[in-house]
């Protein structure tokens, strides 16, 4: 219900004539943000439509690309020690890409940003330990356009991201 409340507070005010979904699809996108194995009667018991609208709009947001994938949240601090990362690079332009290349293929990497300000790209690492962190800056970081390097390690979080674990 808490995610409900944020998505419609993220688009109040709007007219939502200016968005490919109407507030029917929200109130589907809010309970399958909730829990994505919610059955289509469900979610169509709970809104007061039939499981038919529930189906066809589901199957409609997944053809639009606004609904992506469905997966579900682990605590990986039940299974390992992990250590989340945000690693701010200054590149070379002319190595940019190859770079940045790398840095996406790199199986630790939960997300990389072109940013603005003081650096010019932003990873978002999760990596097993401490050791496997230090092994990614001292050898894999050790490449031809990385000008600059700056860590940051997430210590706890005040408010998390649930996909990440962290």
């Amino acid at each position: 219900m808490n995610d409900q409340i944020q998505l419609a507070e993220r688009w109040k005010g709007l007219d939502l004539s200016l968005l490919p979904i109407d507030e029917v699809d929200v109130r589907i996108l809010s309970r399958l943000r909730d829990n994505a194995r919610l059955s289509n009667v469900h979610i169509a018991r709970d809104l007061g439509i039939s499981e038919a609208t529930v189906r066809r709009r589901i199957q409609a947001l997944e053809d639009k690309g606004i609904i992506q994938g469905y997966s579900c949240y682990l605590n990986y601090h039940l299974i390992e020690n992990p250590v989340k990362v945000y690693v701010h690079l200054s590149l070379d332009p002319s190595r940019r890409e190859s770079v940045v290349g790398k840095i996406v293929a790199h199986s630790r990497a939960i997300a990389v940003y072109r940013v603005t300000g003081d650096h010019d790209v932003l990873a978002v690492m999760f990596f097993i330990d401490m050791s496997e962190l230090h092994d990614f800056l001292d050898r894999y970081l050790q490449m031809e356009g990385i000008r600059e390097v700056r860590t940051q390690i997430v210590m706890s979080p005040y408010k998390g991201v649930p996909w990440t674990g962290v």
